[in-house]
C-alpha cells in the first residue's frame, strides 16, 4: 500500500503542474514582448483567455507500472481541484486534492480517512503555486515577475526560445517556446526549499475552441520520467459551482 500511496503523490504533483501549466499561452518570436504578445494570440488573444472562466480535464495517469483516471478542474481566479481513481485490487478509490484559495486539502481514502484534512509542505506549495488559471506569463509584468529571453536551444527535435520567468517569493521558472508554432515544448519549475525541481515535457497539441492545449504531458524530476499523462477531454467554461473546491 505504501508504494500505490507515493505513486498517487507523484501524479497529485504532476496534476497540479498540468492543471496551470499545460492551459498557459504559447509563444514564438524574437524579443520578450513579441513572444509574450504571440502567447496571447495563440489562446485567440488575451480578451478572449480571459473570458475562461472554467476548464475541466479528463484522461489517464501513469507511473510505476499503476493507472489512475484523472479529472483535474480550474476555476478563476485560484480555485483548483483534482480527482484521482485507482484500484490497487479492493475496489476503485478516489483521492481529491482542492485548494480553495487559502488552503489546500485532501480526502485520502487509502489512508483510511474520508474526511478532508489540510495538506502542508511540498505538495501544497505547488498546488497553491501553480492554481493561477492564468499560469506565469499571462499579466506577467503586473504581477511582478520579470521574463529574460534567454537564446534558442533544441527541445527533442525542434527548436524553441527560452524564457527565464523569475517571480517574487515563488520559483523561477523556465519556458520553451516552439521556433515554428509557438506552442510550448516545456517547463521547468527550479526547486525552492522543500519544493524538488521538476519539468514538464508537452506534446500531442490540439486545438479546443482555439485554444492550442497539449494532450500528452511527461513529468520528470532529476532527469528520471516520474508520471505520463494522457488527456482524453479538456471543456471550457463549462459550469463548476464553487462547493466543489470547498470544504463540506
Amino acid at each position: 500500500m505504501v508504494r500505490q500511496v507515493m505513486f498517487v503523490r507523484t501524479v497529485v504533483a504532476a496534476c497540479v503542474i498540468v492543471a496551470a501549466g499545460s492551459f498557459a499561452p504559447v509563444a514564438a518570436a524574437q524579443t520578450v514582448d513579441e513572444i509574450v504578445a504571440k502567447n496571447y494570440a495563440s489562446k485567440g488573444g488575451l480578451e478572449k483567455w480571459k473570458t475562461i472562466q472554467t476548464q475541466r480535464m479528463e484522461g489517464v495517469a501513469s507511473a510505476q507500472g499503476f493507472e489512475l483516471g484523472m479529472i483535474v478542474y480550474g476555476k478563476r481566479p485560484n480555485l483548483g481541484r483534482q480527482d484521482l481513481t485507482i484500484d490497487v485490487g479492493q475496489g476503485p478509490m478516489t483521492m481529491i486534492n482542492f485548494f480553495d484559495g487559502e488552503k489546500v486539502w485532501m480526502i485520502n481514502p487509502m489512508m483510511g480517512s474520508s474526511t478532508p484534512q489540510e495538506m502542508t509542505g511540498a505538495e501544497a506549495e505547488a498546488m497553491k503555486d501553480q492554481s493561477d488559471f492564468d499560469g506565469a506569463l499571462v499579466d506577467y509584468k503586473a504581477k511582478g515577475h520579470t521574463v529574460e529571453l534567454v537564446g534558442t536551444v533544441a527541445v527533442g527535435s525542434r527548436q524553441a526560445h527560452h524564457l527565464k520567468v523569475t517571480r517574487k517569493n515563488l520559483p523561477i521558472q523556465h519556458f520553451y517556446i516552439d521556433v515554428e508554432n509557438g506552442v510550448e515544448l516545456k517547463i521547468a519549475t527550479e526547486a525552492s526549499g522543500a519544493v524538488p525541481a521538476s519539468e514538464s515535457e508537452m506534446s500531442d497539441y490540439r486545438s479546443v475552441g482555439g485554444v492550442m492545449v497539449p494532450h500528452l504531458i511527461k513529468v520528470s524530476q532529476a532527469g528520471q520520467v516520474q508520471a505520463e499523462l494522457r488527456i482524453s477531454k479538456v471543456e471550457f467554461n463549462i459550469p463548476l459551482d464553487d462547493a466543489l473546491f470547498k470544504v463540506r
